[in-house]
């Protein structure tokens, strides 16, 4: 045996080998693993092989090179290479013309397999086997090459996007190739395909459940034994620029296409319950609307543990508006930065969080910042869905009603909602809370953004009062002034413990504020012998005189007056800016509560916003009786019992 013999010998039992050798020039890098495996099946017996490859991964590079080693070894008589169109067949055939012609190697191995024919679409060579490139979808008559059928098919990447889009596309294309081709190839055929799993009924994925074929399918990355990312051609595609072009296209909101084209899984789009085309970003700026956030903390911050998600989202009529959302692995301190953060940027209503996660590891670090802080936000603990995925389904008929807007691009929740119920769904959990905390109806609807004054500051001269209110566990302060018919609200104060160990900072803090002394009132609870909470004996020590004001829900008309009347042009209800509990109390805070049947109750929501609104309602009442507040009269109005009886009050001299 000479040399060489010896050498085709080698490469006609080492397949691999044979690629390696003859066509080291198309292989920059190191080849990996999984090409051998491809490389054997393509040259071995079966009647079918299918490679369902990321791309990139060089699916139809391998097809370009054993083709040229086959006909070397006369392993086939009439090849036909078939393409998504003509076009694409034809640059196919002109890869492996190429090679034929300018491969030194290869033409050492086998000699000059160039023949008579040798044009754009067809080949005949040197020994008197054909390769044909076709069209799917093309007639077939004239692919016989003298007597031969074709022996051995290449299938490259046959189908589009729009081939796959309907069921009578798909079914179309798998009769042409099932009931067409492969009843005009040779008996003793062998069909190479190389595809794209575009939809779970297309051409690739029926052959891929067909008995028989050897199906190989390799993603981009796989998970190792530890349950870590590694990359499936690390020295092409290194796992770090791996997992940076899988973030471009989660950030473009390509989920879908990457999965398909890097992943190779394919989903069927009509299936999903959130679709591209149900995202509405329509840029706007947040005023007065009342706003809500929740996070959904994890527990861990290992490379395969869930991410912490939060959503920001106002209810604005039946529209759901997404101010800001975001899914990151973080530290239990990063979280509590994260609700001080949304506090700043947002001022929620509510702050939900998941109540397993806040009880295990929040519930003390954010006690302990807000001490640090001296500011309290409105936690609200959140008990987790049982079923999530029926919970973030619930979400769908919103997006569907065209109900949902992002106000500024949102590329996490975005690619969640794609991917779902698949890959992570912290954001998309976190948002279905929405539908969980969705308040009542609000108590005093007209309220809206010429309500708001950017840093109103009391007039010198004039009554400024504190209208007190508190449970035993939390007290409550709105800085007030009565000017001309009209209120203004200047500022207000939440603060956690009993009154007796809060009220002295509330009222100093509130004097400060307001340039001199204010004038206190409560609602007639704090003035029953057998029912108040501390709050008026906590103001005679300090010591100051805390006077009685109304039934709050009698004022309840009035300030809705004053929300529709106007002052000399102005609202004759504004409040500033910085007063964020009272804005986020009359955007919709204080509101009536939801009962479990879904019907609204007549009373309001129990929580922080009905005992800082009851007290504010309870002042505001007492201009309903028809006193007045504003210094005109020597401060004279009428006042009532804790049980409603009125009667008249000296409230002292101006000051």
């Amino acid at each position: 045996m000479t040399a060489q013999q010896e050498i085709l010998r080698r490469l006609y039992r080492d397949r691999p080998l044979a690629h390696k050798v003859l066509f080291a020039h198309r292989h920059p890098v190191a080849s990996p693993p999984f090409h051998a495996e491809m490389q054997n099946d393509w040259h071995g017996p079966s009647r079918g092989v299918l490679d369902l490859v990321f791309r990139g991964g060089a699916k139809s590079t391998i097809a370009e090179e054993a083709i040229p080693i086959m006909a070397g070894f006369r392993e086939f008589k009439n090849c036909l290479i078939i393409g998504e169109n003509a076009e694409r067949a034809v640059a196919r055939l002109h890869a492996v013309k190429r090679e034929f012609e300018a491969n030194d190697l290869l033409r050492q191995a086998f000699g000059d397999l160039r023949g008579a024919t040798w044009g754009e679409d067809r080949l005949v060579l040197s020994t008197g086997a054909a390769i044909q490139a076709l069209g799917k979808g093309q007639s077939l008559r004239g692919i016989k090459h003298e007597d031969m059928r074709p022996d051995l098919v290449f299938g490259d990447d046959l189908e589009n996007r729009q081939d796959v889009s309907t069921p009578e596309h798909r079914k179309k294309h798998l009769d042409w190739f099932t009931l067409d081709l492969l009843p005009a190839c040779d008996p003793d055929y062998r069909v190479r395909v190389a595809a794209t799993p575009l939809h779970p009924e297309s051409l690739a994925m029926v052959l891929a459940k067909t008995p028989g074929w050897i199906v190989h399918t390799y993603p981009i990355y796989y998970l190792d034994e530890n349950g870590e990312k590694q990359s499936s051609w690390p020295e092409r595609f290194p796992i770090k620029d791996v997992l940076h072009l899988e973030q471009t296209y989660l950030a473009r909101g390509q989920v879908q296409g990457f999965k398909q084209e890097y992943m190779c899984q394919s989903e069927a789009p009509e299936t999903k319950a959130f679709k591209q085309e149900m995202f509405r970003i329509e840029p706007q700026v947040r005023s007065w609307q009342a706003v809500y956030s929740m996070t959904d903390p994890a527990r861990t911050t290992n490379k395969d543990s869930a991410d912490t998600g939060h959503v920001v989202w106002s209810w604005i009529g039946p529209k759901l508006v997404i101010w800001d959302a975001a899914g990151a692995q973080l530290m239990p301190s990063e979280i509590v930065d994260l609700q001080f953060r949304i506090w700043d940027e947002h001022h929620p209503v509510q702050m939900g969080i998941e109540e397993d996660g806040l009880n295990q590891f929040l519930l003390q670090p954010l006690r302990q910042e807000q001490v640090k802080r001296g500011l309290t936000i409105p936690i609200q603990p959140l008990k987790a869905p049982v079923g999530k995925f029926d919970f973030i389904r619930g979400l769908q008929p919103f997006f569907q009603a065209r109900e949902v807007q992002f106000a500024k691009p949102l590329p996490d929740l975005q690619a969640q909602l794609l991917g779902f119920p698949t890959g992570k769904i912290d954001v998309p959990n976190a948002l279905a809370y929405a539908l969980k905390m969705r308040p009542g109806a609000p108590i005093y609807d007209d309220f809206n953004g010429r309500h708001i004054g950017e840093d109103l500051r009391p007039l010198a001269g004039r009554p400024v009062w504190l209208a007190l209110n508190a449970t035993r566990s939390l007290v409550t302060g709105v800085l007030l002034q009565v000017l001309d018919g009209s209120i203004r609200v200047f500022a207000d104060w939440v603060r956690e413990g009993e009154p007796g160990a809060v009220i002295r900072d509330i009222i100093s803090e509130a004097n400060v504020e307001s340039g001199g002394r204010v004038r206190l009132t409560a609602g007639p609870l704090h003035f029953d012998q057998y029912n108040n909470v501390g709050l008026r004996q906590a103001v005679a020590k300090v010591p100051l005189e805390l006077r009685a004001g109304v039934q709050p829900e009698r004022a309840r008309d009035h300030i809705r007056a004053l929300l529709r009347a106007e002052r000399q042009g102005m609202p004759a209800l504004m409040v500033s800016s910085n007063a964020r509990w009272t804005l986020n109390g009359l955007a919709g805070g204080y509101s009536r509560a939801l009962l479990k049947q879904g019907q609204l109750a007549e009373y309001a929501e129990e929580g922080v916003y009905r005992t800082l609104l009851e007290g504010f309602e309870s002042f505001v009442g007492l201009l309903e009786l028809g006193g007045s507040t504003d210094g005109e009269d020597g401060d004279r109005f009428n006042a009532v019992t804790h049980d409603g009886r009125r009667y008249t009050s000296m409230l002292g001299n101006k000051r």
